[in-house]
C-alpha cells in the first residue's frame, strides 16, 4: 500500500509491504540504486546509513511497543527503511506502524512551521518523523515501568515464586527493546555524515537533536535493565531464603524420626529376651523414652542454633 502526501516543493511516499511493481516504480521515479531496489523488497537483516549521489539510505528497526495486544504480540522489531533525497522523502515498513500512521493523519496541520519555509524541506520532515517514531516507545518504556513497580510491591508482599514468570516477561521486553535499539547511535552518527554532504554542514542541528533523542530513549532503557537486575537479584535471594527455611525443616523433621524409627524397630525384633517388654507399663515406658530422644534432639538443634 502506498500514501503519498505533498508539502510545497517536498513528497513524502509512505509504503507498507511493498509489492515489487511498486518497487520497480519508486526507483524509475526517484533513480533509486538497483542494490537499493532488490534490498527493499524483503526485511534487511542489518541497519546501516549508505549515501548515494541524489539520497541517503537509512535502515533502522523500532521494537514494537503495543504491549496491549498480548504476550505473543511484541516479539522481535519493527524495520523502517528511509530514502531522503533533498526534496523527497520515502519511508518503506513491512507492517503498520502505528506512529507512522498517526504522523500521516496529522503531517499537513502541524508540519507547517518556519522550519518548512526553509531548504531541505526533506530532510526536516525526515528530523519530525524520526522524532515522532522514538518518542513513541516512551509509551512502551512506561508500561515496563509501570510493571516493573508493581512487581517490586508483589515481591515483598510475598509473592516471590509467582514474581518468576513476571519477572521473565519483562525480561523479554527489555531485550526487544535493547536489541532493537543498541546499535542505533552508530547509525545515526553515519547519517549525520552523509547528511552534511546532502544537505551541508547546518543541517546537523537537526541530526544532534534526533541523536539526543535515542539518547533519552536509550538512557531509560539502561535504567529500567539496572531496576530489573535489582530486582531479579532481590526476588531470587527471597526465594532462596524462602526454599533453604523450607529445606531446613524438612531435615530437621528427617532428624527427629530418626531416633523413633531406631526405637521402634529395635523393640520389634524377635530377640530372646528384652528387658522392658512385659514388664508393667512397658508401652509408657517406651513411649517416654521416644520423647526423651525427641526431646534431645530438639535440644541440640537448639544448641547449635539450626532453629
Amino acid at each position: 500500500m502506498i500514501r503519498q502526501f505533498k508539502h510545497r516543493e517536498t513528497t513524502w511516499i509512505d509504503v507498507t509491504s511493498p509489492a515489487k511493481e511498486e518497487l520497480a516504480t519508486l526507483a524509475r521515479d526517484y533513480g533509486l540504486h538497483s542494490l537499493v531496489e532488490n534490498e527493499l523488497g524483503s526485511p534487511s537483516t542489518r541497519a546501516h546509513a549508505d549515501l548515494y549521489d541524489n539520497y541517503i539510505y537509512l535502515v533502522l528497526h523500532f521494537p514494537h511497543c503495543d504491549f496491549s495486544l498480548g504476550p505473543n504480540k511484541d516479539e522481535g522489531d519493527q524495520e523502517v527503511d528511509f530514502i531522503v533525497g533533498k526534496d523527497f522523502l520515502i519511508t518503506i515498513h513491512y507492517e503498520p506502524i502505528q506512529s507512522l500512521d498517526e504522523f500521516g493523519q496529522i503531517f499537513e496541520a502541524n508540519l507547517v512551521n518556519e522550519d518548512t519555509s526553509k531548504k531541505n524541506q526533506a530532510g526536516i520532515l525526515f528530523y519530525h518523523i524520526a522524532l515522532s517514531i522514538y518518542k513513541s516507545l516512551d509509551a512502551g518504556l512506561l508500561t515496563i515501568s509501570d510493571e516493573l513497580r508493581k512487581a517490586e510491591k508483589e515481591i515483598f508482599n510475598g509473592k516471590e515464586k509467582e514474581m518468576v514468570v513476571v519477572l521473565s516477561n519483562i525480561n523479554h521486553k527489555l531485550f526487544d527493546y535493547s536489541w532493537a535499539l543498541k546499535n542505533h547511535a552508530d547509525i545515526l552518527l553515519s547519517f549525520d555524515a552523509a547528511s552534511a554532504t546532502l544537505f551541508g554542514n547546518d543541517y546537523s542541528r537537526y541530526t544532534k537533536k534526533i541523536y539526543h533523542t535515542y539518547r533519552r530513549i536509550y538512557s531509560t532503557l539502561e535504567s529500567l535493565k539496572e531496576m530489573f537486575d535489582d530486582l531479579q537479584t532481590t526476588n531470587d535471594s527471597l526465594l532462596s531464603i524462602k526454599t533453604n527455611e523450607i529445606m531446613k525443616v524438612l531435615t530437621i523433621m528427617a532428624f527427629t524420626t530418626f531416633p523413633l524409627t531406631v526405637l521402634t524397630s529395635m523393640f520389634g525384633m524377635n530377640t530372646i529376651h528384652n528387658p522392658i517388654l512385659g514388664m508393667r507399663y512397658d508401652f509408657w515406658v517406651i513411649v517416654a523414652m521416644m520423647l526423651g530422644a525427641v526431646g534431645a534432639m530438639f535440644i541440640f538443634f537448639r544448641y547449635k542454633r539450626w532453629f
